[in-house]
């Protein structure tokens, strides 16, 4: 028998269950719980009542395909976040536990180490909450879910990326160049990507900077 403990709801539509490592039953498990009846258990710890002994507790039931298909989506949300917020200098995202009533962070890797580490086995660890988090530095993820849907349907995730600040020339990696603004000078990245776009349109470089003069962006 699986013992499951719900995870922070909301992140995604998937599953939203937590394997823990201790065996105590079917009974839904929280970080704080005065409920448990003290008689229920024995000198020797927990009862075993309904406990698979040769299975330590757990089973090798896997997940079933609605459950595999949710993760599948849960991961494929989180790339495509990882790839608009962490160029904002974004960490991670944040979701509301139920259970503990508090914030949980997830740094990307983390997040998507577990989500992996659940579609694989079925299980995952449970989360330690971040010590002193800067919660600005993390995105909700409804909110990031509507923002990239926003972004989608307005044509902004066929944006092009830009190798380097326009202003300052600091070249930008791979995962910097769906950015909004430079990392060293702040500078908007708009600038860079509307050059690249008129180049491929076949103006020169007098034409380019006289759009982006007209169009008030540094050239």
């Amino acid at each position: 028998m699986r013992v499951w403990a719900s995870a922070p709801a909301g992140v995604g539509a998937g599953v939203r269950w937590v394997a823990m490592p201790e065996t105590v039953g079917p009974e839904r498990l929280s970080v704080a719980d005065d409920d448990f009846d003290d008689e229920r258990f024995d000198d020797e710890g927990f009862e075993d009542e309904g406990l698979d002994d040769d299975a330590d507790g757990f089973s090798d039931e896997p997940l079933d395909e609605h459950e595999t298909a949710m993760i599948r989506q849960d991961l494929h949300d989180l790339a495509d976040f990882e790839a608009t917020f962490r160029p904002e200098g974004y960490r991670g995202v944040a979701v509301w536990c139920h259970d503990c009533a508090e914030e949980h962070y997830y740094p990307w890797d983390m997040l998507r180490e577990n989500l992996q580490l659940l579609l694989d086995t079925g299980e995952t660890p449970v989360h330690e909450p971040a010590y002193a988090p800067e919660p600005d530095r993390y995105v909700q993820w409804e909110y990031a879910r509507g923002y990239v849907d926003a972004l989608r349907d307005a044509g902004v995730q066929e944006r092009l990326d830009v190798a380097a600040c326009h202003r300052c020339g600091f070249p930008l990696p791979e995962a910097l160049g769906q950015g909004n603004f430079c990392p060293r000078c702040g500078n908007p990245l708009l600038a860079g990507r509307l050059t690249v776009a008129l180049q491929e349109a076949g103006l020169t470089g007098d034409e380019v900077l006289q759009v982006l003069r007209r169009a008030g962006l540094p050239g």
